[in-house]
């Protein structure tokens, strides 16, 4: 993920939150459904690449479990704290940007 995606992204879920901690429910879904959206496009890959046949790197694993786990977090707790929310948020793309990163090998 480039970094003005994260930006982007990041933007539309405070977006997100500061409308639902004003009472604007509707709004909120709307600014969450775009960094849902926008989400998506910047994961996505431009050009496709051909798969190995190793077995799945176990450490991206769990980056994609901790950034899915926080995300599912975060839209759990704009309800309960929305400060709270963005932490989280942002802990879930910045897992999502690691599980994306290849790991340098020494």
């Amino acid at each position: 993920m480039r970094p003005g995606s994260a930006v982007a992204t990041a933007c539309l879920a405070v977006l997100s939150v500061w409308h639902l901690a004003d009472g604007a429910p509707v709004w909120a879904a709307v600014f969450a459904g775009l960094a849902l959206v926008q989400l998506g496009f910047a994961l996505r890959r431009t050009a496709p690449r051909p798969r190995d046949s190793a077995p799945a790197d176990p450490v991206r694993r769990n980056w994609v479990r901790i950034a899915v786990a926080n995300l599912v977090l975060a839209v759990g707790a704009a309800f309960w704290f929305p400060p709270l929310a963005l932490v989280l948020a942002g802990l879930g793309l910045y897992s999502a940007y690691r599980a994306r990163r290849p790991v340098a090998v020494r």
